[in-house]
């Protein structure tokens, strides 16, 4: 009640949702609740702020939100520019996606690691959200997925076009993160009476029709038992189809390493006995360099591993720029 107290009290009522649908009742709800009717605001006046600066410097303004406005970086921005500008602020807190999410899902908070938002200008090259996956999923967390929507356009990102979009960087990248067989959680609508749940592997998710949005997708990773028992039971599904997807993901070491052990051999092959005894330190050292790079592989230093193959590289390569030596790479 504190927020509709502060409404009341308020010379100036903000309300923007331009990135969630609502309900038609929503304004005249609000009027009935505080008496007070609200002048909406867009997306631009919000990024900007200058509006809503100017007023708060003498006035009284209350910016309405829907969700938890500070999980994202606008309304914080917002917030330290009123703070720098010697303007009193206050946050009433209310749900937010990233917590509803997970509980409603059934799946546990903590277990959340970093959260991304699909949108229709990333959809189709979603490198770095397929990065973001492939951490959380070596950590075995759960990754919660925000697909855009634009209330003021209508536009938006729909769970069929991220599943694509996903697979598409799997073939790109080739990590192991996603397959037609990768297990996801679909919410559309989260908190209004027509919510829909739908779960499944990602070559069926894509075909299906989950109504309007909102929407977002999570990507489990380890499964506790009583996660996969909570899924079963909310999303409708067998609970032997409920599967993280841990299994197959590799890190990008163990992608790239090889490719670069094995062409670092080839160019050993090819310099061994072709350069004076003068040069034998070089090549006895590119030697050791990769087979450091193996072996600091073998136990996850990966770091160290890319680092060994690259100075094994760098060694073989001043032969080659030198003209020591041609090294065909």
């Amino acid at each position: 009640m504190d927020g509709v107290a502060a409404i009341r009290d308020s010379d100036l009522f903000l309300l923007e949702y331009y990135t969630v649908p609502h309900d038609t009742r929503l304004v005249p709800e609000l009027v009935e609740i505080t008496g007070r009717s609200p002048t909406i605001v867009d997306r631009g006046t919000v990024e900007d702020g200058e509006f809503i600066l100017g007023e708060a410097s003498a006035k009284r303004v209350v910016l309405a939100v829907l969700g938890d406005p500070m999980v994202a970086t606008t309304h914080t921005e917002l917030r330290v520019r009123a703070i720098k500008a010697g303007i009193e602020t206050r946050v009433f807190h209310a749900a937010s996606i990233a917590s509803a999410a997970a509980s409603a899902s059934g799946l546990h908070y903590y277990k959340f690691g970093s959260t991304m938002t699909v949108t229709r200008e990333t959809v189709d090259h979603l490198d770095r959200v397929y990065r973001a996956v492939q951490r959380n999923l070596l950590g075995g967390e759960h990754t919660l997925l925000l697909l855009e929507h634009d209330v003021e356009s209508g536009e938006g990102v729909d769970p069929g076009m991220a599943v694509r979009g996903l697979l598409q960087a799997e073939t790109d990248l080739k990590r192991g993160v996603f397959s037609k067989e990768s297990f996801g959680l679909v919410i559309s609508r989260l908190g209004n009476e027509d919510a829909s749940f739908k779960a499944g592997a990602f070559g069926s998710i894509e075909r299906l029709d989950f109504g309007g949005p909102p929407y977002c997708v999570i990507v489990p990773g380890t499964l506790h038992f009583t996660e996969s028992e909570a899924i079963s039971a909310i999303f409708s599904v067998p609970q032997w189809e409920v599967k993280g997807n841990t299994e197959e993901v590799k890190r990008t070491a163990q992608v790239l390493l090889p490719k670069y052990l094995a062409k670092t051999r080839r160019a050993l092959e090819q310099v061994r006995g072709k350069v004076g005894n003068e040069y034998a330190p070089v090549i006895e050292n590119a030697e050791l360099y990769a087979k450091d790079a193996e072996n600091f592989l073998s136990k996850g230093d990966d770091d160290l591993a890319m680092l060994s193959i690259g100075y094994a590289e760098g060694l073989l390569d001043s032969l080659n720029f030198s003209g020591i030596v041609k090294i065909d790479w």
